[in-house]
């Protein structure tokens, strides 16, 4: 392999292959059900959800 080339690439994690195969597994088994016909169920998500940031005030001088 060129040295130049791998110096670019990042080593990855077992926890990191980990990851990706979990997320294309349920990202494959939501499609076979949308296939099927039926509703898969929700998403879940990693992030929790943006807090509703308080409403502005004008500033006063």
């Amino acid at each position: 392999m060129n040295q130049t080339f791998a110096k670019g690439i990042a080593m990855l994690t077992n926890e990191m292959k980990l990851q990706a195969f979990l997320k294309i597994r349920t990202r494959n088994y939501r499609a076979s059900l949308r296939l099927e016909g039926m509703t898969p169920p929700p998403a879940p998500t990693s992030k929790p959800a943006p807090a509703t940031p308080a409403p502005k005030t004008k500033h006063d001088r």
